[in-house]
C-alpha cells in the first residue's frame, strides 16, 4: 500500500507542472484552424457602386460611439475578406471613398453566428440608390447546444437527488432499514458472550434509542387549510399572546445563497466563454451581474434572523455588536488575502467581493442592532384579536414595516447621499453628473471621465494602484484609466440593497401567516420592481439612472430586490412550506457559501479543479461545469458530515 501511494505521488508531481493552471489555459485546436471561438469570416464585396466604399462598423454595445473602418476601401467589381468577432451585434454604415459621404445604405444590430461565412455585398440600383444586404453562405456552429445539454445535465441531478432523497425518506423503505439494523445487532449480538442479568439470569437486549426529527424548519400542525406561523398563547378571554415560531433554519434562504454561489463560481471559472456569463460591458444586465448582489440582499436577511435568534437568548446588544465586528474584519480579511496573491502590498486591490460585502453587512447590522427592538418588547407582543390567531392588516403591517421607521429613514438618508455624490458634483473636463466608462462614450468626449464621481473618488482616496485596473469597458470603449466595480461610493448603495434584503427578513420574522410573509414578499418585490423600471425607463441606457452594475446604480439595486423577493418566494414555498422540494444540492452549497467561495478561488489554478482545453465553447463549458460540480461534491461531503463552518 505503501509503494502504491508512493508511486502515485511520483505521478502526480511530474504531471502537475502541465496541469496547475486553474482558470483555463487555452490552446488551438489546429494550426490550420482559422476561425477561433466567437469568430466569423465576413466578405466584403463592392459589386458595381463606381465609388470606392469605405464599409465602417460600431459594437451595439459601445454606446454613442463613433463608427471604425472595416477593412481597407473596396473600388469597383472588388471584395475582401475579414475575420471578426461574433460576441456582439453590430451597426454597419457605408460610406463613399471619394465624396466622402455616408451613402444611404446602413444595416442596424446584425448579429452573427459563431463560425458562419457572410457576404456583405453592395448593389448600386440607380445613380443615387444603393442597395445593401449581409447573406450567410455557410452554416454556423452549434452554439446553443453546449448550454442546452448542460441544463438538462443539471436538471437530472437535481431530479436524481431529490428522487433519493423522497426513497430514502419514504416510511416503508425506513421501516425496512430499521428492521435490517435490528437485524444487525441481533447477528452481533449472537457473537459475542451473551451478557446476563445478576438476578434473573438471562440475556439483556441492546437498547435502540428511537431517532428524533432533525429537521431544519419546523413542521406546523394545523386542522385548518392555513398554514399559520405563530404559537398561541391565551391570557384572557379576549386576547392572546403571539409569539412567532421561527425556525432554526430557513432552508429556502440557504437554497438561494447556494443557487447563486453555484452560479458565482461557473461565472467566475469563465462561464464556457460565453458573453452572456460575463459580466456587462457598462450598462445592462447578465446573469453574471445578478450573483453578487443576491447575496448582498440574503446577508441583510440573515442579519434580521440571526440577531433576533440572539435577543432571545438574552445576549446583550454588546456582545452582539462586537461579533458583528469580528465578522466584518475577518470577511474583509480574507478578501484582501484572495486578492493579494503574489503581488506587491503597493500595488494590492483594497477594496472587492468579499471586502464590499463586510461593508455592507456591518453597517445594516449595525443600522438593525441600534433601531431594532429589544428582546423583551419583540417576544411579549400582545395583540386582542380573537380566538381565531389573525392578525389585523393594520397590525401587520406596523409590525413588518412601520415600527421600522427609524432604519427606514437611516437607509433612505444614505440612499440620498449617494444620489448627491454621484450627480450634484462637477469634475473638470467631465459634465455634472456623468455616469458613462469614458474613453470612446459619447463620441470620446469624456475620455478620462470613467465612472463619473465613483471612479474619481476612488482613484483619488484608494489610489490607481489600489482599485482593479482592468474594468468590463476597457476593450469595448478603449478606456486608459482603471476602475474598481467594488469602488467606495457603491458601498452606499449596497447597504440599501442589504437593508432591503432586511426589510424580507422583517416580513418573516413579524408576520402571522404564510399567505401574509409571502403577500409583503411579493408586493415589496413589485414595488421594488416598478422603481427600477421608472429610474431606467424601462432598461433604456439613456434613461434618468441607468441598470447599471458597475456602479451600483439606484436601479440597479431596485431591480435586483425585486427579483430576490420574488426568488425567495417561490423558493420558500416549495422547500419550507410544503415541501415539494428539499433544496439540495444548492442547500449544500448554501450551508458553507464562505468556505466554498474562498476554496473554490484558492484552487481555481490547481489539477483536479480545472487544467487545459481547447479553445471552443463546448469543452470550456464541459470544464468549467466539472469545476462547479467538483465545488457540489465537496460541499455535498460537509452536508452529510454535519460540518459547517460559519465567520
Amino acid at each position: 500500500m505503501k509503494k502504491l501511494l508512493y508511486y502515485i505521488w511520483i505521478v502526480f508531481i511530474t504531471i502537475q507542472p502541465f496541469l496547475r493552471y486553474g482558470q483555463t489555459q487555452i490552446i488551438k485546436t489546429s494550426l490550420s484552424d482559422s476561425l477561433g471561438m466567437d469568430q466569423v469570416t465576413l466578405i466584403l464585396s463592392n459589386k458595381n457602386h463606381t465609388d470606392p466604399i469605405s464599409f465602417m462598423y460600431n459594437v451595439v454595445v459601445c454606446e454613442q460611439c463613433d463608427f471604425d473602418r472595416l477593412g481597407d476601401p473596396l473600388p469597383i467589381n472588388s471584395n475582401q475578406t475579414l475575420t471578426i468577432s461574433s460576441r456582439f451585434p453590430y451597426d454597419f454604415q457605408l460610406y463613399s471613398g471619394i465624396q466622402n459621404k455616408t451613402i444611404q445604405c446602413h444595416i442596424e444590430s446584425y448579429r452573427f453566428s459563431e463560425h458562419g461565412t457572410y457576404l456583405f455585398e453592395v448593389i448600386q440600383m440607380q445613380p443615387h440608390l444603393t442597395s445593401c444586404t449581409v447573406i450567410q453562405t455557410q452554416d454556423s456552429s452549434y452554439y446553443w447546444t453546449p448550454i442546452i445539454v448542460l441544463i438538462i445535465l443539471l436538471m437530472l441531478l437535481v431530479f436524481f437527488i431529490q428522487l433519493f432523497q423522497y426513497i430514502y425518506k419514504n416510511q416503508y423503505i425506513g421501516r425496512m432499514l430499521t428492521n435490517m439494523r435490528y437485524q444487525r445487532i441481533i447477528i452481533n449480538e449472537t457473537n459475542i458472550t451473551p451478557q446476563t442479568s445478576p438476578v434473573v439470569n438471562r440475556r439483556e437486549l441492546s437498547t435502540i434509542a428511537e431517532e428524533t426529527s432533525n429537521s431544519d424548519v419546523h413542521t406546523v400542525v394545523n386542522t385548518t387549510t392555513e398554514m399559520p406561523l405563530v404559537g398561541a398563547t391565551r391570557l384572557s378571554d379576549n386576547s392572546i399572546k403571539i409569539t412567532k415560531v421561527l425556525p432554526r433554519r430557513l432552508r429556502s434562504l440557504d437554497t438561494f445563497r447556494g443557487f447563486s454561489l453555484m452560479v458565482m463560481i461557473f461565472v467566475n471559472y469563465g462561464g464556457g466563454g460565453y458573453w452572456f456569463f460575463d459580466h456587462s460591458v457598462w450598462n445592462g444586465l447578465t446573469l453574471a451581474d445578478l450573483v453578487f448582489p443576491w447575496f448582498v440582499w440574503m446577508m441583510g436577511v440573515s442579519i434580521v434572523l440571526s440577531q433576533r435568534s440572539l435577543l432571545k437568548k438574552k445576549v446583550s446588544k454588546l456582545s452582539i455588536f462586537l461579533k458583528i465586528c469580528r465578522r466584518t474584519v475577518i470577511l474583509f480579511l480574507l478578501g484582501l488575502i484572495l486578492q493579494g496573491g503574489y503581488g506587491k502590498p503597493k500595488d494590492l486591490r483594497i477594496l472587492g467581493v468579499l471586502q464590499r460585502l463586510a461593508l455592507c453587512y456591518f453597517f445594516t447590522a449595525i443600522i438593525v442592532l441600534i433601531f431594532g427592538e429589544t428582546e423583551e418588547r419583540s417576544h411579549s407582543s400582545t395583540w386582542p384579536i380573537g380566538d381565531d390567531v389573525h392578525q389585523p392588516i393594520s397590525h401587520e403591517l406596523r409590525n413588518t414595516i412601520f415600527q421600522f421607521w427609524p432604519e427606514w429613514i437611516s437607509v433612505i438618508m444614505i440612499i440620498l447621499a449617494w444620489i448627491c455624490i454621484t450627480y450634484i458634483p462637477k469634475l473638470s473636463n467631465c459634465p455634472r453628473g456623468y455616469t458613462g466608462p469614458g474613453g470612446k462614450h459619447r463620441h470620446a468626449m469624456y475620455q478620462n471621465c470613467t465612472g463619473g464621481i465613483a471612479g474619481y473618488l476612488d482613484r483619488t482616496i484608494l489610489g490607481s494602484s489600489h482599485i482593479y485596473d482592468y474594468p468590463t469597458c476597457r476593450d469595448i470603449y478603449q478606456t486608459q484609466l482603471p476602475y474598481d466595480p467594488e469602488g467606495l461610493l457603491g458601498i452606499l448603495s449596497g447597504i440599501f440593497l442589504c437593508y432591503l434584503g432586511a426589510h424580507a427578513g422583517h416580513c418573516f420574522a413579524y408576520s402571522t401567516r404564510v399567505i401574509r410573509t409571502c403577500a409583503l414578499w411579493i408586493g415589496s418585490g413589485l414595488i421594488c420592481g416598478f422603481f427600477g423600471l421608472l429610474l431606467s425607463e424601462g432598461g433604456q441606457s439613456n434613461s434618468w439612472i441607468p441598470i447599471n452594475k458597475n456602479l451600483w446604480s439606484l436601479s440597479f439595486i431596485f431591480v435586483l430586490a425585486s427579483l430576490a423577493f420574488i426568488i425567495l418566494t417561490i423558493l420558500y414555498l416549495l422547500v419550507d412550506v410544503y415541501q415539494l422540494f428539499t433544496g439540495e444540492p444548492w442547500l449544500w452549497l448554501g450551508m458553507n457559501s464562505i468556505v466554498l467561495y474562498v476554496g473554490h478561488d484558492i484552487c481555481s489554478r490547481s489539477f483536479p479543479v480545472q487544467f487545459k482545453v481547447n479553445e471552443t465553447h463546448k469543452e470550456l463549458l464541459a470544464i468549467h461545469a466539472y469545476g462547479v460540480l467538483w465545488w457540489i461534491i465537496i460541499a455535498g461531503i460537509m452536508y452529510y458530515k454535519k460540518i459547517f463552518i460559519a465567520i
